[in-house]
């Protein structure tokens, strides 16, 4: 019995194959009319340089900007090459969210989220804080549950939405405090 279905060939022949072809003829049509664009510009930029109109412009710009602008732009680019004590603080943030996000063991996790909720408290990051129901300390877990029930309502999306639920369920199972696993139980019944 001989296969009646048609191939794939056969089904773009009998589709409106011009659409390939059309496609191509608009893109060379626009590539002439972009290189007759090109070309009058270019011919255009010539024709400013070859009177001199140009240096004109450039030196009756130039004479519009006093020198203590060229000084005052100086010093602003010199000031934002030097990171300002708020960057560095943003810098070391971010290096030690990045730590808590790549914590290979418990014991790396529990000092780099130590260090980060002591001197920043925890981020509104996802990521970090579900990292954060790992810690030991409950008080880093119930500041983790918080921030993460105060996120909830707008967040678009969760990553990691199953794991935050097993990390939740075992936070309710293991947590000695009853406001830690009330608050962990209702978040999760939430999701």
């Amino acid at each position: 019995m001989a296969y009646d279905r048609p191939s794939w060939r056969e089904i773009d022949k009998m589709r409106d194959g011009g659409r390939v072809r059309k496609k191509r003829d608009n893109q060379i049509r626009d590539l002439s009319e972009h290189s007759t664009r090109y070309e009058k510009y270019k011919s255009d930029l010539n024709r400013l340089f070859d009177q001199g109109m140009a240096s004109e412009l450039v030196k009756k710009f130039g004479k519009d900007k006093p020198a203590a602008d060229d000084e005052a732009r100086k010093r602003r680019r010199d000031t934002m090459r030097q990171p300002t004590a708020d960057a560095k603080a943003s810098l070391s943030r971010l290096k030690l969210i990045r730590q808590v996000i790549e914590a290979g063991d418990t014991a790396a996790l529990v000092a780099a989220l130590d260090e980060l909720s002591q001197r920043f408290g925890l981020p509104d990051e996802w990521e970090v804080l579900i990292r954060a129901l790992e810690h030991p300390g409950e008080s880093i877990q119930e500041q983790a549950v918080d921030r993460m029930t105060a996120l909830l309502p707008v967040s678009a999306k969760i990553p990691r939405r199953a794991t935050l639920k097993e990390r939740l369920r075992a936070v309710t199972q293991v947590a000695r405090g009853v406001s830690l696993r009330e608050k962990a139980q209702s978040l999760e019944e939430r999701l």
